[in-house]
């Protein structure tokens, strides 16, 4: 679903280009992944930052009835021709629930990560938003949670936080409702008068 593709791409630019550093040590950028990265595709370096779709859910507070104007395609942000009228039915709004973990050997880029995600208007607890650059639209953001999940890997201090985020989205009805022609079923047999199934 594209509207998924363009909520993540802008997730995952937003939650990039943070940095963390020992003192007198060069800064050190941490990476962010879609999902936990395999340890055979890549050398496991920390810190970095994962991103997960675990829900979506329709918002009905949100929810309209009718039709409206348009001047571009939301799902794939194509600018439609300004000497033309074009509408659509209301989307169904839907709230997409992301799962944002950070993943830290050191308490020091533990909380240096925590600070920009939350400090830095990355993940605000309040009044947070999402530019989508494809459709051009501004998305509202929502931190629904955190906790700490701090733990031990190999004898070593594994640091990692978990943020619970709610972005809003919607869903055009023509998108759901897409039919395809059955071209050939083994299972049915026809005859001049009835059809028949064979299970």
């Amino acid at each position: 679903m594209p509207f998924i593709l363009n909520e993540d791409a802008a997730l995952k630019s937003l939650l990039s280009g943070i940095t963390v550093s020992d003192g007198g040590n060069p800064s050190r950028p941490v990476a962010v992944f879609y999902g936990q990265p395999d340890k055979e595709l890549r050398q496991q370096s920390y810190p970095y930052i994962t991103l997960d779709l675990v829900g979506i859910k329709e918002d009905t507070t949100r929810a309209h009835r009718g039709y409206i104007p348009i001047s571009y395609l939301p799902d794939n942000g194509t600018t439609l021709d300004s000497n033309k009228e074009y509408s659509t039915g209301y989307p169904i709004p839907v709230d997409l629930i992301y799962q944002v973990s950070t993943w830290a050997r050191q308490p020091r880029h533990d909380r240096q990560i925590i600070a920009s995600l939350l400090s830095f208007g990355r993940l605000p607890l309040r009044f947070g938003q999402l530019y989508v650059p494809q459709d051009n639209t501004i998305r509202r953001l929502d931190v629904l949670g955190f906790s700490k999940r701090d733990s031990t890997e190999q004898d070593k201090r594994l640091f990692s936080n978990v943020f619970n985020v709610r972005i809003s989205a919607e869903i055009f009805e023509n998108s759901l409702d897409q039919m395809y022609e059955v071209l050939h079923n083994p299972n049915i047999t026809f005859t001049s008068q009835t059809s028949t199934f064979v299970p």
